[in-house]
Order: structure tokens, then C-alpha cells, then sequence
């Protein structure tokens, strides 16, 4: 793996029901939408594939689909944090992890390329 610097944008604004968190305004759209996709656990990565942010990471995730980001029905290109909107820019991956002492922590990694991603930080 290429090394990466990683820099802490914050906690993500989330949700929780039942053990599953959901971004605050977004949702991953694949065949349907899904509201509550994160769960303690595992890491999230972001990367944008030419169309728009997908996500990958999980149990959940079928391999081979495009989960992407979307806000209000179209793709998102920030997300909420606790210090506001982190913009989400081409060129970078982003990483979702649930932090020590609870809370989901956005890191953006320098020089990723959507081939790149593996799901590993």
C-alpha cells in the first residue's frame, strides 16, 4: 500500500437506532437508499469513482455495487461534521471510523485513487 498522510477532519454528525448510524442528511443509493449503513466496527473508505463519492467497508456490502453518497436525491459533495461541512475534494480518500470514546471520525487521506481503495486504511 502507497504511504498516505491522514488528517482528522472531525466527528461525523450521526444518528443512531438500534446499533446502526446514519449520517445526518446523507444516504448511500444503490439499488434502493440506505439511511443507517455505519456500524461500529469496521472502517468506511470514500472515494470518488469518476461519477460521484462511493463508499465501501462493511459486512453488509455486496462486492462489485456501487454504493454512492447522495443528499436530498442528488450526490453529495460534503458531509457534516462538528465543525460544519467537510467538502469533499477529487484526488483524496476519506475515511470513516468509529473513534475512541465513541463517535464516527472523518480523516481525509492525501493522493488516493479510486483503484486504489481496498478497504484496508
Amino acid at each position: 500500500m502507497i504511504p498516505r498522510t491522514a488528517t482528522a477532519l472531525g466527528l461525523l454528525d450521526t444518528r443512531e437506532t438500534a446499533g446502526l448510524f446514519r449520517v445526518r442528511g446523507l444516504v448511500l443509493h444503490a439499488d434502493t437508499d440506505y439511511p443507517y449503513w455505519l456500524a461500529p466496527g469496521p472502517t468506511y473508505g470514500l472515494v470518488h469513482d469518476g461519477r460521484s463519492w462511493t463508499v465501501s467497508g462493511g459486512p453488509w456490502v455486496t462486492p462489485g455495487r456501487a454504493y454512492r453518497l447522495w443528499r436530498s436525491g442528488v450526490p453529495a459533495a460534503a458531509v457534516p461534521t462538528s465543525h460544519g461541512e467537510a467538502w469533499l475534494a477529487r484526488g483524496h480518500g476519506y475515511l470513516a471510523r468509529w473513534g475512541p470514546g465513541g463517535g464516527w471520525r472523518l480523516w481525509r487521506l492525501a493522493g488516493v485513487r479510486r483503484t486504489e481503495w481496498s478497504g484496508d486504511p
